[in-house]
């Protein structure tokens, strides 16, 4: 009997996390498995606060078949604020801590955020090596292209409303070879969207992006913010997911490549 064609879904419980967190599909987060709340600084103040951050990274975000590394910071700092978050952009910032002491940026966001999905992930039977929080800034109309991550991701909407775009047969498009060697890949121009497992992200929305699958993110016309808690060694009970094992694995075999996972 053929397999059921994968779609949307949602996870409110940690039994289902376990069930699920280490497939090939992506899915939402509510209940017991949103553990947090916090109230995010206006959109205008977190741009304008992480652009002038030297280690904020902003490109272009043009939409096309692979990541768009073109950088436009030295332009998007001199914008006035009210041009800023209405112009062509995309900024992410993956070192966020120095922002969340007293009178920082994210205030109270490790207390508020990071301690309880830690706690609640470490309850669950989750240990991993690492954990950390991005910021990701989409301008209107603008989009993280095709690509694969190495790492589990929670993707939570704070601001404006993205479209995040995974792939019903991930392993089709992306075998292990591709997996391996994803830096720059490329979206497959077979790619229909007919293939597409997507999911329409309002505020409040959190989703568990698995482990090296072909995704992609498009903001709608309005600016757009979300933080995701990135994560690396993730095991529940000791054991990695399939990818993860399987990129271990493929570096044992292989000592002399760059390292992939980190």
């Amino acid at each position: 009997m053929a397999a059921a064609e994968p779609k949307q879904r949602t996870v409110r419980d940690w039994e289902s996390f376990r069930e699920s967190w280490d497939g090939v599909h992506n899915f939402l987060l509510a209940g017991e498995c949103l553990p947090f709340a916090y109230e995010m600084p206006p959109v205008e103040r977190i741009v304008d606060v992480l652009r002038r951050d030297e280690e904020a990274h902003i490109v272009s975000g043009a939409r096309g078949d692979r990541l768009d590394q073109t950088d436009v910071a030295a332009w998007f700092r001199s914008l006035p604020i009210e041009e800023a978050v209405r112009a062509p952009f995309a900024l992410a910032h993956y070192k966020l801590a120095k922002h969340f002491g007293t009178g920082g940026l994210l205030e109270g966001f490790g207390e508020l955020v990071l301690e309880p999905w830690q706690q609640a992930l470490r309850a669950a039977g989750f240990a991993w090596t690492r954990c950390y929080p991005i910021v990701f800034i989409s301008g209107p109309n603008r989009a993280t292209n095709y690509h694969l991550d190495y790492s589990h991701v929670l993707a939570w909407q704070v601001y404006g409303t993205k479209r995040f775009v995974g792939l019903k047969d991930p392993d089709r498009w992306s075998p292990l070879a591709t997996r391996i060697h994803s830096r720059g890949v490329q979206r497959p121009e077979q790619l229909a969207e007919e293939d597409e497992l997507a999911y329409d992200m309002p505020p409040g929305t959190a989703l568990w992006n698995a482990f090296l699958t072909p995704h992609w993110v498009e903001a709608t016309d309005r600016i757009a913010v979300s933080v995701n808690l990135s994560h690396g060694g993730l095991r529940y009970q000791g054991k990695l997911c399939r990818h993860e094992e399987e990129v271990e694995d493929w570096q044992r075999q292989h000592p002399h490549e760059p390292k992939l996972l980190f």
